[in-house]
This record gives structure tokens, C-alpha cells and sequence, in this order.
């Protein structure tokens, strides 16, 4: 029934003529899997601006659609061809009618020059959402953020947003054109995440063992993050992904982090209390993860640079991480996979108003 109605929304959709901080694509599937794909193929990856595209699959592997984000002019979102810890991605979900994708990337042309080592004044940070209608916004840019740009996070993908950079763990409380932000944590930082109502963060610093960190309840101010999982100084984490496992427990109590100097999936579990390890797997290079949990156990989705895996985890909480990494789909010759999400299934009824929108805004644009 869902993707009969994805389906013949997608004609009307297709109509729209995008304003120029709007891209538009067929209407998304929820449940589906979302990469943050760099490169045309046409060229090898650099540190130049490269292009981006959000590729849409299914949770077999599938390829449903590839997304082309605008690559010149004042919509533009751009990634370095060649940083691996950039196009972080998250989903949002509010109630059980709205859903979406954020992520991040640079306001510079497509071919110029190492955007992460300008000046905000000449090439702004972006973060950019795209809803279940197809639309990708990237009218939202950092005035006050340096260095690499990692990720987004946000609770309704409008009206706040946390960034995690190589400098810091930002927050964005009015979000909008040429915005500014606050300093949550000089970190450098990877995945913020909003578990809940809590902030938090994966990092790569040298400097300290807490590799995860808890920031609390939507910090708005420098904020000294707690430990959830700790490393030896010269590890990182990448991506990391939060479920609920177990419901004895109030929120999600289950994390798979993601290693990638020793090259590990890493699991740990919370009782209400404190975190704890919960074992470890070979992570084929991955950088990025995923989830979701049912009654069969936590479905992981990781992308490494050229590769997307599925593993089920069936050991359930607060055991150890088991199951086999499996490769679904493989990167084109110089593109390269970076970030995943999947977004949320939210109700029928949600689908419905989303699709009575859509064919709305096709007949105003007609008209």
C-alpha cells in the first residue's frame, strides 16, 4: 500500500520546478536505505569539491533512485572527493506523520578548490534536509563554522540542529541562511547524534579515552560530555548508532560504534545506569552505520568507502555482538559511499497527508 501510493505520487511530484535552495527527486521510501554518495565516476576523488548524491536502496541491495544535489550556485552542496569522515548522515521523525534526512557539505562549486580549509566568509558550512516529499533544502549555512563539517543532527529536521566538525560539536538554535552557532565541545568530533532527548557525539581526538560521548539533555552551551564508550587514545569513532533492545529500559540502551583504527563494530549496552562492552566484529572497513531493531534483533546497515554491509545482530541485549557482515551493494569506479541512515516508516495516515500535499503543490504549480 506504501509504495503503491510512493508511486503514483512520484508523476506529480516530478512537476515541481525547484526554487534554488530546493532539489527535487521522486518521493522517498521509508524503511529504505540512504547513502551520501561522493564523485560522478567520471573523474578520481581529490580534494577538490566534489558532487553529491543521496542513492536510495532497498534493504535487499536494490538501487531505487539516485539523487543529484545542486553542484554550482546558491544551492550548492559540495563534499571533498577524498575525506573520508565527511557525509555523516541522520534521520529525524516526528510523531508518526513526518520523517526525513539530514546532512552536511559545503557551500563552494563543483571542481574548486580544498573547500574544508576555507574561511566560512567564502565558502559557507551547509546543512541541508530532505523529507519523505523529495525535496532537499540547503538553504541552512554556518557563518561561524571552520574546519571539516562531519554531520547534523536534529528532532524535526526545522527547528534546531547540533553539528559535529573537526573542531567542535556545535549547536544551531535559529537556524537559516548565514546562521551562527555555539560551542557545545572543542572536539574533533564526528556522528552527533539525538538519542531521545540527549545529545551525543563520536569523536576522533587523541587527546582523550571517551571515544562516545553523553552531552545531556539538548545542550545550548559549552557542556563536558560523559563517557559511554572508551578507548585507547589513538582509536576513533566514526559512525555510531543507537537502538532499544530492551524495554525494561527507558530509551535506547544499545550502541554499535563504529572503530576505525582498529577496524571494529563495537557494541555496548545501558541498564539505566551505566554502559558497558558488549563485545566486538570485524568491521570490513566500514565508517558508517545504521539500524533498526525488531523481534529478530538489530538490523546494522555500514557503509566503508566502497561497500555497503548488512549484519543481523540476533544476540538481543546486553550480549554479545554476533552475526556476519554481508555486502550489498558496491561503490562505482572514483565515487565513494560515506554516510547512512534510514528513515523511520511513519503511519499510513502520515503517508496519505504527505501524498494529498503533494499533489496539492503540483496543481498550484500548474495553475
Amino acid at each position: 500500500m506504501k509504495r503503491l501510493l510512493r508511486q503514483s505520487l512520484a508523476g506529480s511530484l516530478l512537476v515541481l520546478t525547484a526554487s534554488p535552495a530546493l532539489v527535487l527527486a521522486d518521493t522517498l521510501g521509508t524503511g529504505d536505505i540512504f547513502i551520501y554518495r561522493v564523485g560522478t565516476g567520471a573523474a578520481a576523488l581529490g580534494t577538490t569539491a566534489s558532487a553529491v548524491f543521496l542513492d536510495e536502496y532497498s534493504r535487499f541491495g536494490s538501487l531505487v533512485q539516485s539523487i543529484p544535489l545542486d553542484t554550482t550556485g546558491a544551492a550548492s552542496l559540495t563534499a571533498v572527493g577524498n575525506a573520508t569522515t565527511e557525509g555523516i548522515m541522520s534521520a529525524y521523525q516526528v510523531g508518526t506523520a513526518q520523517a526525513g534526512l539530514v546532512f552536511t557539505g559545503y557551500r563552494k562549486d563543483v571542481g574548486l578548490t580544498s573547500p574544508a580549509s576555507d574561511l566560512p566568509a567564502a565558502t559557507p558550512r551547509v546543512i541541508a534536509t530532505m523529507g519523505l516529499s523529495g525535496l532537499a533544502n540547503t538553504s541552512i549555512t554556518l557563518s561561524d563554522t571552520t574546519g571539516t563539517i562531519r554531520s547534523a543532527a536534529s528532532t524535526d529536521g526545522s527547528s534546531l540542529f547540533y553539528v559535529g566538525t573537526s573542531a567542535s560539536v556545535r549547536y544551531v538554535g535559529s537556524p537559516g541562511p548565514l546562521t551562527t552557532s555555539v560551542s557545545i565541545d572543542a572536539r574533533n568530533s564526528r556522528q552527533v547524534v539525538i538519542s531521545g532527548s540527549r545529545l551525543f557525539a563520536s569523536n576522533g581526538s587523541t587527546a582523550i579515552a571517551p571515544k562516545v560521548q553523553d552531552y545531556g539533555i539538548f545542550p545550548v552551551g559549552t557542556t563536558v560530555g560523559g563517557s559511554v564508550v572508551s578507548l585507547a587514545l589513538p582509536n576513533a569513532v566514526n559512525g555510531i548508532s543507537f537502538l532499544d533492545l530492551n524495554p525494561t529500559v527507558a530509551g535506547d540502551d544499545t550502541v554499535y560504534a563504529l572503530d576505525t583504527v582498529a577496524n571494529l563494530i563495537l557494541k555496548y549496552s545501558y541498564d539505566g545506569s551505566a554502559w558497558s562492552a558488549n563485545g566486538s566484529l570485524a568491521a570490513g572497513s566500514a565508517a558508517n552505520i545504521t539500524g533498526y531493531s525488531d523481534v529478530a534483533g538489530a538490523h546494522l546497515y555500514m557503509t566503508s568507502t566502497t561497500k555497503l554491509y548488512e549484519l543481523t545482530d540476533a544476540s538481543g541485549y546486553n550480549a554479545a555482538i554476533a552475526g556476519t557482515l554481508n555486502t550489498l551493494a558496491t561503490a562505482g569506479a572514483n565515487t565513494a559511499f560515506r554516510g547512512v541512515s534510514v528513515i523511520p516508516e511513519p503511519s499510513s495516515l502520515g503517508l496519505a497527508l504527505m501524498g494529498v500535499a503533494g499533489l496539492f503543490m503540483a496543481r498550484s504549480r500548474r495553475s
